[in-house]
């Protein structure tokens, strides 16, 4: 076989080792499209799929607080990270709202009176698509909105786990 034509490992989102790998490459993707500032992004210019990701940083999360190594600054990056998979959508929403946004900036800079706005086609592309633009935007709050309380439960539920991993084992220790 040749050597540029290797089958990368597989990746386990469920394994701790695995999941950093996805996380730390994702983290990479994300810091380069918040440095972009440009939101939303195409879902397939992510390292992986969106759920494999996902269950990474909740795989990451949980070994993190059953260790005790999950610091304020490390559980603020997990949750931005598990936050903003909603703003990675399919690749025709993002051109939809690029489009949309660019229509807005040409009329918002077209010197005529809106009375004289309304025949061109940044007009038309404004008019026909504010209802589909503003249901993409709920769509990407609602799933963001989603997103963060799971990552609120997951921490109650890794800090419970580890409650009760602590109590057990001081139960076996006093045995």
């Amino acid at each position: 076989m040749a050597t540029g034509l290797q089958t990368p490992p597989a990746v386990n989102p469920d394994d701790p080792l695995s999941a950093k790998q996805i996380v730390t490459e994702y983290a990479r993707v994300l810091n380069r499209d918040l440095e972009r500032g440009i939101f939303p992004v195409a879902a397939d210019s992510l390292p992986f799929a969106k759920p494999t990701i996902k269950t990474a940083i909740e795989t990451s999360l949980l070994t993190l607080v059953s260790t005790g190594q999950l610091t304020e600054e490390l559980r603020d990056f997990l949750e931005t990270a598990y936050v903003s998979l909603a703003d990675y959508v399919p690749a025709d929403l993002v051109q939809l709202m690029r489009e949309y946004a660019r229509a807005g900036d040409d009329l918002a800079a077209d010197p005529r009176l809106a009375r004289e706005k309304t025949t061109g086609a940044a007009w038309q592309t404004v008019a026909g698509g504010s209802r589909l633009a503003g249901e993409i935007a709920r769509n990407i709050a609602s799933e963001a909105d989603l997103l963060k309380t799971g990552f609120q439960q997951l921490l109650v539920d890794g800090a419970v786990q580890r409650q009760q991993t602590g109590e057990s084992s001081t139960r076996g220790a006093a045995s």
